[in-house]
């Protein structure tokens, strides 16, 4: 028995290699034109017939390379040994290729779901911010309303105020993150809208410390909350009324505390008052799930809020 010659064995190598090659790739084929539609019946047939084929294909490869031309064998040839050993680097060929398939089925399907799950989060935010934004110009056009009524002079810069927010509403607010210095002059202007609305001030204090680096936040987060205290409070018949609005900043945690005297005996605003803040618990699930916490207290004639927010190096600019 002499060795097969080096050229003779690379022509042979290579040929196995390829119809190898070939099941695995049909294999992978089959697996996604039929198995994955659930046909299994044609693909268990295309399968059986891809093994079949390769497994002769090879057999007659290795059983025709054991001869020279003149009819010498290099090696005794074993039909059987060339049959069994073509059968389990086939099937080992086959075992693995579905392998790959089921893994890669299995990775799609959850790049799938991931994205299908973040197309669903971002068209519920859109919808949450579609309901709070016209209940948040309702009001403001209503107090314009009532002052052009009366054809007062704060008409005019009230309209010039609401302008400035409509232009937030319509594009900053659709994006995924605003500025939180855009959102503190937002709601400056809100509560200058706010003051608009009566003849003599209303004691509204807001302060706040900025941190030092720039800090990104869901837009429109902060601006319902303090639409809110105007809303439930009791201006209208307290002349001691009040709005305190406090925001800090201390180890990347935005605190934002909001209180304001209202009176527990009327109801009646209550009927959509609370459109605004559900929506902030919903949005905080959604955007900063475990890293808020929210704390709602109404005690005799005091609503107060306070707002955690944790904030990481991904919301800063």
């Amino acid at each position: 028995m002499r060795l097969l010659p080096f050229q003779q064995s690379f022509v042979r190598a290579a040929l196995n290699t390829t119809a190898m090659m070939v099941l695995f790739y049909v294999v992978g084929f089959l697996y996604q034109r039929y198995y994955e539609d659930r046909a299994y019946w044609k693909f268990t047939f295309g399968l059986i017939l891809a093994f079949v084929i390769v497994t002769g294909l090879r057999f007659r490869i290795n059983a025709g390379f054991s001869y020279i031309g003149d009819g010498t064998a290099y090696f005794k040839p074993e039909p059987v040994s060339f049959f069994f050993g073509a059968l389990i680097t086939n099937l080992t060929t086959l075992l693995n290729s579905l392998l790959y398939q089921l893994v890669r089925s299995r990775v799609i399907m959850k790049q799938r779901q991931a994205t299908l799950l973040a197309d669903q989060r971002e068209a519920k935010l859109q919808f949450l911010r579609a309901q709070m934004n016209p209940h948040f110009l309702f009001n403001t056009l209503n107090n314009i309303y009532s002052l052009a009524v009366v054809k007062s002079d704060k008409t005019a810069p009230l309209v010039l105020r609401l302008s400035d927010l409509l232009q937030y509403v319509i594009y900053d607010a659709q994006k995924s993150r605003t500025s939180l210095a855009k959102e503190i002059s937002i709601l400056e202007e809100y509560i200058s809208l706010f003051q608009l609305q009566h003849e003599e001030p209303v004691k509204v204090d807001f302060s706040y410390q900025l941190p030092r680096e720039p800090i990104m936040i869901e837009p429109l987060l902060l601006v319902p909350i303090v639409e809110n205290c105007f809303k439930h409070g009791d201006f209208a018949e307290n002349p001691d009324a009040y709005v305190t609005l406090t925001l800090g900043w201390k180890n990347d945690v935005l605190h934002f505390k909001a209180d304001n005297s209202y009176n527990p005996n009327q109801h009646q605003k209550d009927r959509t008052g609370g459109v605004g803040l559900e929506n902030i618990k919903r949005r905080l699930q959604l955007q900063y799930p475990d890293r808020h916490s929210l704390r709602i207290e109404a005690n005799d004639r005091i609503f107060s809020l306070e707002l955690n927010l944790e904030l990481q190096n991904t919301d800063a600019l």
